[in-house]
C-alpha cells in the first residue's frame, strides 16, 4: 500500500525517470582523490565487534541472536607486484588472540576508476593462505604475495564518498552480474546450477566500521543474517595492564574493546577482569562514549566493581583485593607476542 502511495506522488509531482531504491553518486576527481587518502587513513588499524556483543548480551538482544564477535585486521603493505595500494586484512573470532576464521586472509587491490566515479577495492585470498597468517608483522613476506587474478572475480567492491563517511557496495563487473540492480553482483555458479548472490556494503568513519555482508547460492542464504543487519566495529588501541591479585603480579598486553583476563580474590573467589570501551546507554543523551574498568563474578553474571573514565585514558580499579591499572600504549604488539 506504501508502495502504491508513493508510486501515485511521483507521478503527480512529474518525474520522468523511475523511482530507484539508492541515490547517485557524482563523484568528482577530487572526491575519489579524497576517498583514496581517507581509506589509507581510516581502514588500517584493529576493529573488534565486542562492544556490540556486549550491548546485546546485557541490554537488547537482536530476534536473530547476537552477532558475530569479529576482529578484524586491516594493513596497508608495500606489494607493488599486487598494485600501487594494497592493503591486508584477516579475520579472528572472539577477540585479538581468538581463532583465526579460515580463509579470511584476505590481500586488496586498490585504484580509482574515474569511469565509474569510484575507488575499486578487489579482495581475493592468496591460494596457500596458510603461509600469511598475520601478515601485517611479516612484512619479509611481502614481496611474495601473488598478484590479485582478475579473471576469477565477478564482482568489483566500490568505495564512495557520502558525506563525511567512506561508503562501499559490491557490484557486478558487467552489467548481466547486476540483474537486482546497482550494488549487487550476481552470477551463475561455475556448474551453471544455481545463482550466487551478492549483497554487500560497508560504511567506514575514523572510529567505526560497519559490515553487512549476504551471500546466497540457489536462494539459500550460507553467509551473512536473516536479518540484514550490520555488524558494528569500532576502533579498537592498545593498552598494558598491570594486576595485582592473590596469584601475584603480571603485566599483559591489552585493548580496549573488551579485553577478559581472569583474577582471583585474597579469598580465592575467581573472577573476571574486562576492559572495554563502548557506547554506552545514557538518559541524557541516548549513548556516552565510556571506558570502563570490571570485575564481575561469571557463576551469578553479576558486576563486583566499575572504574569508569574519559575514551583513550588510562584507568585503574582496585577492588575485593584485585588491583589492576591500564595504560594506553602507542601502536599493538605483533600478535606472536600476545599474552
Amino acid at each position: 500500500m506504501l508502495r502504491s502511495i508513493i508510486y501515485i506522488f511521483a507521478l503527480t509531482i512529474g518525474l520522468s525517470h523511475p523511482l530507484k531504491a539508492a541515490p547517485e553518486y557524482d563523484q568528482s576527481p577530487e572526491d575519489l582523490k579524497w576517498v583514496m587518502a581517507k581509506l589509507k587513513e581510516w581502514l588500517p588499524g584493529e576493529w573488534s565487534a565486542f562492544p556490540q556483543v556486549y550491548y546485546e548480551r546485557t541490554t537488547r538482544m537482536p530476534q536473530e541472536g547476537e552477532h558475530e564477535n569479529w576482529y578484524r585486521t586491516f594493513a596497508l603493505i608495500d606489494a607493488p607486484q599486487v598494485g600501487d595500494t594494497v592493503f591486508y586484512g584477516q579475520v579472528n573470532m572472539d577477540g585479538r588472540n581468538g581463532y583465526l576464521l579460515a580463509r579470511s586472509q584476505i590481500t586488496y587491490e586498490v585504484y580509482i576508476d574515474e569511469a565509474r566515479g569510484a575507488v575499486v577495492m578487489n579482495g581475493q585470498p592468496p591460494a596457500d593462505s596458510d603461509r600469511f597468517i598475520d601478515l601485517q608483522d611479516e612484512p619479509d613476506l611481502w614481496s611474495e604475495l601473488p598478484d590479485v587474478d582478475q579473471s576469477k572475480l565477478n564482482c568489483d567492491f566500490l568505495w564512495r564518498r557520502d558525506g563525511d563517511q567512506l561508503f562501499a557496495v559490491l557490484e557486478g563487473k558487467t552489467p548481466d552480474r547486476q540483474t537486482y540492480g546497482r550494488g549487487t553482483c550476481s552470477y551463475m555458479s561455475e556448474a551453471g546450477q544455481a545463482e550466487f548472490f551478492a549483497d554487500a556494503e560497508w560504511v567506514l568513519t575514523p572510529e567505526t566500521l560497519w559490515i553487512y555482508d549476504i551471500n546466497t547460492m540457489g536462494g539459500q542464504l550460507f553467509i551473512g543474517r536473516e536479518d540484514k543487519t550490520h555488524v558494528r566495529l569500532n576502533r579498537a588501541r592498545p593498552y598494558t595492564c598491570d594486576i595485582e591479585d592473590s596469584q601475584g603480579e603480571r603485566s599483559l598486553n591489552a585493548n580496549d574493546r573488551g579485553f577478559q583476563t581472569n583474577v582471583t580474590t585474597q579469598q580465592g573467589d575467581k573472577l573476571k577482569l574486562m576492559l572495554l570501551r563502548a557506547k554506552y546507554p545514557s538518559d541524557e543523551t541516548g549513548w556516552t562514549d565510556r571506558l570502563r574498568l570490571t570485575i564481575s563474578d561469571p557463576k551469578s553474571n553479576s558486576i563486583v566493581a566499575t572504574s569508569d573514565a574519559d575514551p583513550m585514558t588510562d584507568i585503574r580499579l582496585d577492588a575485593k583485593g584485585v588491583t589492576a591499572s591500564c595504560q594506553i600504549q602507542t601502536k599493538f604488539p605483533p600478535r606472536a607476542e600476545a599474552d
